[in-house]
């Protein structure tokens, strides 16, 4: 494996707490010493941040596609009526 897919595949381990201890402890340890390692990190964390935002906004938007068919479509009713029963 390159260089650069071993840092990111590292990188991803240590966020997401999959590192050896003693690999973790490395990788802490070349944190404080490799400013362009910890600049990668960042980002990489910041990366996930969005990836994690998309697909809880994606869900979400899915979600409510299928409550407004739910909830506006004529053939729906009767379900419609039984879910506003529970809530009387």
């Amino acid at each position: 494996m390159r260089t650069s897919l071993r840092n990111i595949k590292e990188t991803d381990d240590h966020l997401h707490g999959q590192l050896p201890p003693q690999d973790a402890l490395l990788f802490e340890a070349r944190l404080l010493l490799d400013a362009e390692l910890a600049n990668n990190l960042h980002w990489h964390q910041q990366t996930l941040g969005l990836v994690h935002q998309y697909g809880r906004n994606h869900l979400r938007s899915i979600i409510e596609n299928v409550h407004q068919q739910l909830f506006t479509q004529t053939q729906h009713s009767g379900f419609r009526q039984k879910i506003l029963q529970l809530f009387k």
